[in-house]
């Protein structure tokens, strides 16, 4: 049984491997619980999905994921990152992530800039992405991708993110540009109703969207669904002035489950 689940997956991974975007790099378990949103949304782990969300944040900060994939030990998934804000308008940011097996995997460094004008926030990112197959596959893709968040009302942020802004190309010209546009709906203080559509260049439109509960002052109930793949999401956190800890659980017919383990620590305040 074990070994045909890993001959599932790495047929997936086979089918999958013209579409460079069709890995999926989702760092951090609040936004993993969440069905993957957080397009409008102005964390910290805002590193990975819309980096125009760091532009606000007035504190350093170190975080770590872990993710495992489908009971198979050999296939991880693992993110970390720094924020360093350096005036009150520009937050930078540096990530690392890596992604499959010893003999396929996807690798991410990335440069993230944010900068906030008002009810505006804006990014930009430098990516260079990895894609290593055996001992003798190994390409490099440099890519730009920018974004920004529109701060409505005290209630409503809109969020949109573009990856691949210079569709840098592989050999096959398979690489997509992928548009994705978010909203944050704060229902109250408990509350946090996200939607998010995204849409790359060779498929259609798929949505995602996820619901975060605030249940007690350090702790969050989360869940969330997302429909390209159809996966099913839930998680729980812990939050506290200095450090705050995630977990979500994935689930993916025929694949299984997907655990993910996060850690943000924040490191100094800034004068």
């Amino acid at each position: 049984m074990r070994i045909v689940r890993i001959l599932l997956i790495l047929l997936m991974a086979h089918i999958s491997w013209p579409d460079i975007c069709a890995q999926d790099f989702c760092a951090g378990a609040r936004a993993r619980a969440m069905g993957n949103t957080g397009v409008a949304d102005t964390s910290a782990w805002s590193l990975w999905n819309n980096p125009s969300g760091l532009s606000r944040l007035s504190e350093y900060h170190a975080i770590i994921s872990d993710e495992r994939l489908y009971g198979i030990s050999e296939i991880k998934s693992f993110s970390a990152g720094i924020i360093v804000p350096f005036n009150k308008q520009y937050v930078a940011g540096i990530s690392l992530q890596k992604q499959g097996y010893e003999f396929f995997n996807d690798q991410q460094i990335g440069i993230h800039l944010a900068h906030a004008i008002g009810i505006y926030s804006i990014s930009a990112s430098f990516v260079l992405w990895q894609r290593v197959a055996g001992d003798y596959f190994r390409e490099l893709y440099p890519m730009l991708n920018i974004g920004g968040i529109m701060v409505l009302n005290r209630s409503v942020q809109l969020g949109l993110h573009l990856t691949n802004t210079t569709n840098t190309q592989n050999e096959a010209e398979t690489i997509p540009f992928q548009l994705k546009a978010g909203i944050l709906y704060k229902v109250s203080k408990q509350v946090l109703v996200y939607g998010d559509l995204v849409k790359n260049s060779n498929e259609i439109l798929h949505l995602r969207t996820g619901l975060e509960y605030h249940i007690h002052t350090h702790f969050y109930l989360r869940t969330g669904i997302m429909t390209k793949p159809l996966r099913m999401n839930g998680g729980f956190g812990f939050k506290n002035k200095k450090c705050a800890v995630d977990y979500s659980l994935s689930w993916q017919q025929p694949l299984g489950y997907r655990h993910q383990l996060s850690v943000l620590i924040s490191l100094k305040k800034q004068p």
